[in-house]
């Protein structure tokens, strides 16, 4: 170790160190200091006893040394020249007079009654002291419970919108330990009576430190202000990666990322930014809906405020439906899933809005080449209440015009949402959330085939804390989708058809901190679901189409779950959870029998089965096991396992590709059974502090049965009995993903690779039973390689330039290899099923975004964002078709984008710039 000094003035900031010291004792620190230059320090020995120095000093004063030193501990330091440094133990030393000061608004101290303060010596002790230190008493220590944590509850909010603050943090540093606040602000702490020093953070605040005075179970609130940088400095500082590896094959998106990413269009998309994370991809441009670890699209749940939303894009997929504006938290699991999820076998998509602004009124909004959009908040109760209001629209057929394909550029197409939250705190202990949404979609595909659809949500949550330790929720949720078709390009086959799928739901759950080492979660949900399949009628007066109703159909599931969190000493936790579902098929429905032995068609029908209204046709129940291990190897590195269990008994009935507008959800019945999955995963977590770089690595293996497929040239209009288009078989997915992410610093982003696989295989009793003659084939979503760069560099505080770069080994197809004939008619022969690929996707698109003026005071903020999406114009194959021409059989490659797309984008809010 070297020790060096700069300078030796008697003044003492011209004392300089540069040395390292790992986990010393205080005496033995200074020893070291002491016997190498004249200082002395003057303390007593049981002060510091329990004292551990760990500090790499790089050239520090002697001040900014002993702020670090002590930074964990309730000590202060004074230091005279020319050498001496006093040490006391719990109080500041006065450096000066100090002025009064009131806390914080929002901190609620609760003062023992045996103290005798006059008001004016409570200003004076509670005031301002060095580095702003307050103190926050928590409960009181009549209530406090010999030999027990107490559980600290707090409420971290937004001091200039009254919002509540997701993700931010408090930490204790003495302990090594913090927590996270959740969606409402709110965090939990299991904490022994004593005073703590505590560091409170979020994203895009000033960081807050305090003394947490802890006595017994008790709340605070306590608000932090927005960070504003002076004009010249550079600080470009990323959203911790908290989420990401607190459980395994979770992912977190910030909102910054989302905004500065670049878009097709201009337009702020959270779906098209998940797809840039690994294991997440999708079919192509123009597609909707995303393919998770190997998993077909109608394997996702899509959340948005607790709201299930059944087709999550506009336009086709080249949007999400949900404005990015209103989007305060966006999570993904797709490894270990909490058990108060399931009804899905790959992932869950869950997107909390912004709850309003509580103090003042916002407004932000935005203005691209085919759409614009507006998002109000306002407080109704002032510190109490607060409305939110989006809309967004279309009104241009912009994107549709520079589409290579005819029928495309042909088209028109229009979307709008819109949706509303209120918030409101009805006591300090309980709340209440509104929220509503609704999005449509409108499209003429060149005249011959009209789409129509759209999603409607509302739900209501009511939640209260009946302790620190106990909180309690439930909630009412309601949701629709719809569509309608017209089919006009064959006037003889011209048909409508509509749909209609309701969606109604209750949860009740409950969480309880038994202690500071264990945490329960239970809750149970029921759904109930009608499906109106809607009926096939012939268009106009030349339709040869015969009338066919597809029917309808009811179900039932429920769940109920438990969640176990233990933590065992400080580098283990240990997670166990339990959901048990449960579904059942109602009438009225009429259900077909069919001979032993024979293929279920129309031609071996041996009898039907009429239930009338609300009889039980059938009924599954499962048990879903989740598991996880969380080892904390040291500060920096970690490992984690999990095992999920998931249960599906949904499904969407697709014979394309990519999700289409009129595909119909449909549930599970006695001839149908319910898809289920059992994931194994591992994965190893790595920060490098010294470069600001987080490494992780995850791999799983995946087992999947009764997963659905369909026969050969199936049509799901022709006929109400589905099971007579449907095979079930087995699915085996792997796979290991890497990312190593950089989130501070001029030059941020990450980079990702993802190796997987995944198989079906359908190999029933009989031949008919089979698809591929039984054997094992590629699924429609199995992409090997996945590659994903994506890049922000700060060129100063205006101007930034972002990036991605977008590889992946092109999907499986089923081709024609050769035409035979039977009595003269031609008969196409198929290869094996997806035994070939379209060819590989590769993309590259850049942004420049362009700031504002940076002036504190003003009363409206706005930036531009150039955009430039499929940089060098590559012609991505979106699929593969064939077509007859002088007798021979040609193929041709179809790309929906073949050329760079160029937007400009304009969007502004009220305020400054770093306004929210």
């Amino acid at each position: 170790m070297l020790l060096s000094f700069v300078g030796y003035a008697q003044e003492k900031a011209e004392l300089r160190v540069t040395k390292t010291f790992k986990n010393v004792d205080f005496e033995e620190f200074v020893s070291q200091i002491e016997a190498e230059y004249p200082v002395h320090f003057y303390y007593k020995s049981e002060w510091v006893e329990n004292v551990k120095v760990s500090v790499n000093a790089e050239n520090l004063a002697i001040p900014e040394l002993m702020k670090l030193v002590l930074l964990p501990t309730l000590m202060d330091f004074d230091y005279q020249a020319p050498g001496t440094i006093y040490i006391l133990p719990d109080k500041k030393f006065a450096k000066e007079l100090p002025t009064f000061y009131y806390p914080s608004r929002g901190v609620e101290s609760v003062v023992p009654a045996d103290a005798e303060k006059t008001a004016i010596e409570d200003k004076y002790l509670q005031g301002r002291q060095p580095d702003m230190i307050q103190t926050i008493v928590i409960g009181s220590r009549d209530k406090a419970r010999r030999g027990r944590a107490a559980v600290v509850t707090g409420k971290l909010t937004d001091d200039e919108s009254g919002e509540p603050l997701i993700g931010a943090t408090i930490y204790i540093p003495v302990l090594k330990r913090g927590a996270a606040t959740d969606v409402s602000g709110v965090f939990n702490l299991a904490l022994k009576p004593g005073i703590y020093a505590a560091e409170f953070q979020c994203v895009g605040m000033e960081g807050e430190k305090g003394n947490l005075d802890v006595r017994s179970d008790g709340y605070f609130t306590l608000s932090l202000k927005k960070k504003v940088q002076a004009l010249g400095e550079i600080v470009v500082q990323g959203e911790e990666n908290q989420k990401r590896g607190a459980r395994l094959g979770m992912e977190s998106v910030s909102i910054k990322t989302i905004k500065e990413l670049p878009t097709l269009m201009g337009e702020k998309d959270v779906l098209k930014v998940a797809q840039l994370l690994p294991g997440i991809v999708s079919v192509g441009e123009g597609s909707a809906g995303v393919n998770v670890r190997g998993g077909n699209a109608d394997q996702n749940l899509f959340y948005v405020n607790e709201i299930p939303v059944y087709n999550s894009s506009h336009l086709f997929g080249f949007f999400s439906a949900i404005n990015s504006d209103i989007i305060d938290n966006f999570s993904i699991f797709k490894g270990q899933v909490p058990a108060e999820y399931g009804g899905r076998l790959s992932s869950v998509f869950n997107v909390e809005t912004r709850k309003g602004h509580k103090n003042k009124f916002f407004t932000q909004g935005g203005v691209s080449p085919i759409s614009a959009n507006a998002e109000v908040e306002m407080p109704i109760v002032k510190d109490k209440a607060s409305l939110m209001l989006s809309a967004r629209s279309t009104y241009s057929d912009w994107i549709l015009k520079r589409l290579k394909d005819p029928d495309l550029r042909n088209s028109t197409a229009s979307f709008q949402d819109f949706a509303t939250a209120l918030d409101i705190d009805l006591s300090e202990k309980s709340r209440l959330g509104v929220f509503a949404y609704t999005s449509g979609d409108d499209f003429d595909m060149n005249g011959y085939t009209d789409y129509n659809y759209g999603n409607k949500g509302a739900s209501v949550n009511f939640s209260h804390r009946f302790s620190p330790r106990i909180k309690a929720g439930v909630s009412v949720i309601g949701a629709n989708y719809n569509f309608e078709t017209t089919s006009k390009q064959n006037a003889s086959e011209a048909y409508t058809h509509g749909y209609d799928l309701d969606h109604y739901e209750f949860r009740a759950s409950m969480n309880w901190m038994l202690n500071e080492h264990h945490t329960i979660k239970a809750g149970t949900n029921v759904i109930l679901y009608q499906l109106d399949r809607g009926a096939i009628e012939p268009y106009g007066s030349e339709s040869l189409k015969t009338s066919l109703d597809l029917g309808q159909e009811k179900g039932v599931e429920s769940a109920f779950y438990v969640d176990d969190n233990i933590a065992i000493g400080q580098h283990v936790n240990f997670y166990a959870g339990l959901r048990y579902s449960m579904f059942s098929a109602f009438g009225p429905a009429t259900v077909r029998s069919y001979y032993e032995g024979t293929e279920m068609n129309e031609d071996d029908v041996s009898g039907e089965t009429t239930y009338g209204s609300g009889d039980k046709i059938v009924s599954y129940h499962h048990p879903e096991l989740r598991a996880g291990l969380d080892v904390k190897i040291d500060e920096n590195n970690s490992i984690k396992l999990s095992v999920t269990q998931m249960t599906q008994y949904l499904f969407m009935l697709s014979n394309t590709i990519s999700i289409a507008p009129n595909d119909q959800w449909k549930l599970v019945d006695s001839h149908i059974k319910p898809p289920q999955s059992l994931q194994y995963s591992f994965g190893f977590y790595r920060n490098l502090p010294s470069v600001g770089l987080n490494a992780t690595a995850e791999v799983y293996y995946k087992q999947g049965k009764n997963i659905v497929e369909y026969k050969d040239g199936v049509d799901f209009l022709s006929t109400p009995y589905s099971e007579t288009l449907i095979l079930q078989g087995d699915q085996e997915a792997y796979g290991a993903e890497f990312m190593l992410s950089k989130e501070t610093g001029r030059l941020n982003g990450w980079a990702s690779y993802t190796y997987s696989r995944s198989f079906i295989t359908v190999d029933g009793e009989n031949a008919w039973d089979d698809i591929n003659q039984g054997m094992k084939y590629p699924s429609n979503f199995d992409k090997p390689h996945v590659v994903n760069l994506v890049l922000n560099y700060k060129l100063n505080r205006r101007f930034s330039l972002s990036s991605n770069l977008v590889y992946n080994t092109g999907r499986p197809v089923t081709m024609p290899e050769g035409v035979y004939y039977i009595d003269n008619h031609p008969f196409i022969d198929y290869s094996d099923r997806n035994a070939y690929r379209i060819p590989d996707y590769f993309r590259i698109d850049m942004s420049l975004k362009m700031e504002g003026n940076l002036k504190r005071k003003k009363p409206l903020h706005s930036y531009w964002m150039l955009s430039v999406y499929n940089l060098t114009g590559r012609s991505n194959a979106n699929s593969i078709f064939f077509l007859s021409e002088d007798g021979y059989l040609h193929g041709y490659k179809y790309s929906v984008i073949g050329q760079p797309i160029v937007t400009i984008s304009w969007n502004w809010k009220l305020g400054n710039y770093a306004n929210q």
